[in-house]
């Protein structure tokens, strides 16, 4: 089976087109990840990317910011700075043409009260049923990623629960692997909706993001035939050669 994959990209100074044309491979854009981008900052990279990807034929993703925001909140002023970036990002998506923009799940695992659970997912599918009303033209796939969460649980109730064709999982397993269950049970439990996996590992203490083994590599490549899914894959790590980190992918 072929694989899609990408590998994330920092800044956009750290992408070298070169490289990525030559190994025929798609990137994750993260400079937007930033907080405290200016408005200069911001059409100033929508400016130079567009240059850069001008003919560009693979995956394109984009990271969209993350750091205190939460869709979900209860306080209306927190709602709307998030609906407003989150709102940004999704222009700046559409205006580059993305394939798929990812933002964090904001799940909270330790608000596990069921009445708490029910109204943060109910209000997180009020928020994305708002926001995509204002970007109907936006035609990529919108990815909510495992941060916080111990097991999938909380993340497919949510993604049930906003039930929206275009809102799918980007699954990273370097959370998952600080969680309390396997990769295997992750996927088993996600498998009808996730599209996407960054791929990156770690000592299951903090979120190194460090290369993972071959074998972790075998792993996965074995659970996503199991259960017969192909999605997207993230390099979300860094490298000294990605020419031969690449070839541990195909």
């Amino acid at each position: 089976m072929k694989r899609k994959i990408l590998k994330t990209i920092s800044t956009i100074d750290s992408l070298n087109m070169e490289e990525i044309e030559k190994l025929n491979i798609g990137i994750e854009i993260q400079d937007f990840t930033e907080p405290n981008l200016s408005l200069n900052e911001i059409n100033t990279i929508i400016h130079r990317y567009k240059a850069k990807l001008k003919g560009f034929k693979n995956i394109k993703a984009l990271h969209g910011p993350f750091l205190d925001l939460k869709p979900s909140s209860p306080d209306k002023l927190i709602r709307e700075v998030s609906y407003n970036r989150y709102l940004y990002t999704i222009n700046v998506a559409k205006e580059l043409n993305i394939d798929y923009l990812i933002f964090h799940s904001q799940i909270n695992p330790y608000l596990n009260q069921p009445s708490i659970r029910k109204l943060n997912n109910t209000q997180s599918r009020e928020f994305w049923e708002e926001i995509l009303k204002e970007v109907p033209d936006y035609k990529g796939v919108i990815l909510l990623e495992n941060i916080f969460e111990e097991t999938p649980t909380m993340l497919k109730e949510l993604i049930e629960t906003i039930n929206l064709p275009n809102v799918k999982i980007n699954l990273d397993i370097g959370h998952a692997n600080l969680g309390k269950v396997t990769l295997e049970e992750w996927i088993k439990e996600l498998k009808d909706y996730i599209f996407y996996i960054h791929i990156h590992s770690n000592d299951g203490l903090y979120d190194n993001h460090q290369a993972p083994a071959l074998e972790k590599i075998e792993e996965l490549y074995y659970l996503l035939d199991k259960y017969n899914i192909n999605p997207v894959l993230s390099l979300e790590y860094n490298v000294d050669s990605l020419e031969e980190e690449i070839q541990k992918y195909r």
